[in-house]
């Protein structure tokens, strides 16, 4: 997983969505995640391909049998 700073994370969304490259968090299958830093601290994750960024990697995964009943 690469790493960035927070700036450097909002001017290569910004370039992406300027070219028309940035796809819709609904159907994005979230491939290419990066760690994103501030001031030197782990901050949060970001999608590349379409900009959706959450402080937990596990936001980037569905699970569709987890609301299925065990037994």
């Amino acid at each position: 997983m690469e790493k960035y700073a927070s700036e450097q994370i909002k001017d290569m969304l910004a370039e992406k969505q300027s070219k028309g490259d940035l796809k819709r968090s609904e159907d994005c299958m979230h491939k290419d995640i990066v760690k994103c830093f501030l001031e030197g601290k782990a901050h949060k994750y970001v999608c590349m391909e379409c900009g959706f960024a959450d402080s937990s990697r596990a936001a980037f995964f569905s699970y569709p049998q987890s609301d299925q009943e065990m037994g």
